[in-house]
């Protein structure tokens, strides 16, 4: 398949509306058309969007809209939340001015942050977390449940469930009204997601999830004290609303949701640091190995093609399960030579995120312990006959009740909790293994990932290291196409294994960050966003051979070349 057999539906679109700072939600109010709410400022705009054309064409007080975290339209009325008030106003009246007015207060409730409203119902979510449901007749409210995340930002209501939007976690939470417990989780493509409605497009001929976004960004502008002078503010909020679309698999009990094809290269140019040129002048006969993109429950390699002049060959490389690129060259010329080489992979990737309760998991059986013994050894760096390292890996799961001692989701838990406590990260750290992380009390991604799998897998849990690349997410602007992007560093991730489901994604240092509520945010806990790409399992990723051999040369990869790795998304695509 080639890149033209992938095109973008026509309403999977991103829409920006004009002044906004800071969209708090958006509301369906008749087909094709959504009011977005700026708390910032106190904006209301309607969005056509088929048209892609903004309106607003009421007068009202901005001050009753602003600090307003959620709205809602309901049979020619718009409802809104402001603390514990419900706040409503007649949209299609005759009148020239919008008109606020109390609906009612909620007893004994912290801020409300989210409404929907039905015929009977109306569901509001609190700050702290709280489901409630208001009788519309009898006013009773009820507690029906508690969002299971950080925080709680809008909920909507939609084909018989709530959604509900926790910023922080960058997830949606889906809460089975009928059976009164959520029942799965969706990552959102892109970070801070505010706001969350239903909406039918014709383009799409069917009724659409679209979520708002404020992601902090930053604007140069003119400043007007003179023809040259330019400013930078911020930061500034990248507001846009986006289709949220999304695939569950009760089986493997994953949610995949939104995918991108992305065309990525890794490519090599021979240049040898001057000293290793001035000693060993040319090199012959080499076999250049690179991994390839792999393919995964959320990721999927299209095609793959060579670059340069070197011939390319894949192999299969059974250890790891992965392919590999093996180039030959016959001869370096050190000194001189700056022939490039490399591959080019189509892939499709999407997000990710595993749901399961932790009653649901069974302990990991001894036949599973002996088939992925491989990923619970002692490896270089990881320390796992230190007593420093034995004796955190205790610590990590003291706390444990006794029924959740053999529980792997409850041990990986209290594990990445633990770690996130005793660790503080630091870019371009280098330490000699676990015990001089845990010592330190700081590190990069690469010295968590090694925390993580000592301490995994001394409490028993097979563990591995994956990754290599994530996109520059906040470079990219969402919408845009054909943009080359380039990472910033390296990445690195793991995955652990869970009974019954098989290998899940960790993100081992990317969500440590202080908490303002009760604990650190777990979006990349079982999840993974689709701006990673997977090129890595286990040890292996880029080596270079003694053509023929397993024996490696004497000289890395980058003692005698430069790499380039850039990613380019193509198309967004709709899931099946």
């Amino acid at each position: 398949m080639k890149e033209s057999d992938f095109k973008t539906a026509d309403w999977m679109k991103a829409y920006r509306p004009f002044f906004f700072e800071n969209i708090s939600d958006l509301v369906d109010i008749k087909e094709n058309t959504v009011l977005l709410c700026d708390k910032s400022r106190g904006l209301l705009t309607e969005v056509d969007l088929l048209s892609e054309t903004t309106t607003f064409k009421k007068k009202y007080d901005i001050n009753e809209y602003a600090a307003v975290e959620s709205i809602c339209y309901y049979n020619g009325y718009i409802y809104s939340v402001y603390q514990n008030k419900i706040y409503v106003a007649d949209y299609y009246t005759d009148e020239e001015i919008l008109k606020n007015e109390i609906f009612d207060s909620i007893p004994n409730c912290s801020d409300l942050t989210g409404i929907s409203v039905t015929n009977n119902k109306i569901y509001l979510v609190t700050e702290n977390q709280s489901i409630l449901s208001y009788d519309r007749e009898t006013k009773e409210v009820k507690t029906i449940g508690e969002s299971p995340g950080i925080g709680a930002d809008d909920l909507c209501y939609f084909k018989g469930n709530l959604f509900i939007v926790d910023s922080k976690e960058q997830t949606i939470y889906v809460f089975d009204l009928e059976k009164g417990e959520f029942i799965f989780d969706i990552l959102t493509p892109f970070e801070n997601p505010t706001g969350i409605a239903g909406v039918y497009n014709d383009r799409a001929g069917k009724d659409v999830l679209y979520v708002s976004y404020a992601r902090p960004s930053f604007k140069v502008y003119d400043s007007g004290d003179s023809e040259f002078k330019l400013n930078i503010k911020t930061p500034v909020a990248d507001n846009f609303i986006y289709p949220l679309v999304f695939k569950y698999d009760p089986k493997k009990k994953a949610t995949l949701s939104n995918g991108f094809l992305v065309e990525m290269y890794y490519v090599r140019k021979l240049h040898a640091l001057p000293e290793i040129a001035e000693k060993h002048k040319s090199l012959k006969d080499i076999e250049w190995k690179i991994s390839l993109p792999i393919d995964t429950d959320r990721q999927q390699v299209i095609s793959v093609e060579s670059i340069g002049n070197f011939e390319m060959v894949i192999e299969d490389l059974e250890e790891e399960n992965i392919k590999v690129a093996v180039f030959s060259i016959p001869e370096i010329d050190l000194e001189n030579d700056r022939r490039v080489f490399g591959w080019k992979a189509l892939v499709k990737v999407f997000g990710i995120k595993y749901s399961f309760k932790e009653y649901e998991m069974r302990e990991i059986s001894e036949s599973e312990i002996k088939k992925y013994a491989k990923y619970l050894k002692n490896r270089k760096k990881l320390d796992m006959d230190s007593d420093y390292v034995i004796t955190a890996a205790k610590e990590a799961v003291k706390n444990l009740e006794e029924n959740e001692k053999n529980n792997v989701i409850a041990k990986a838990k209290n594990i990445r909790d633990y770690i996130y406590e005793k660790l503080t990260y630091v870019m371009d750290r280098y330490h000699k293994g676990t015990e001089d992380v845990l010592k330190s009390g700081e590190g990069s991604c690469g010295e968590y990932l090694n925390v993580f799998l000592s301490l995994l897998r001394l409490n028993n849990i097979p563990a591995r290291k994956f990754g290599q690349y994530k996109i520059p997410a906040y470079k990219m602007q969402a919408g845009e196409k054909s943009v080359v992007l380039s990472p910033d560093f390296n990445h690195v991730w793991l995955e652990f294994y869970v009974p019954d489901i098989g290998w899940v994604p960790l993100e081992s240092s990317a969500d440590d960050e202080a908490s303002s509520f009760r604990e650190w945010a777990q979006r990349y806990f079982m999840s993974l966003s689709w701006y990673h790409l997977e090129c890595r399992r286990g040890s292996y990723f880029e080596d270079v051979f003694e053509k023929g051999t397993d024996r490696k040369f004497n000289l890395s990869a980058n003692d005698i070349s430069i790499k380039d790795i850039r990613f380019k998304v193509i198309s967004e695509l709709e899931i099946d």
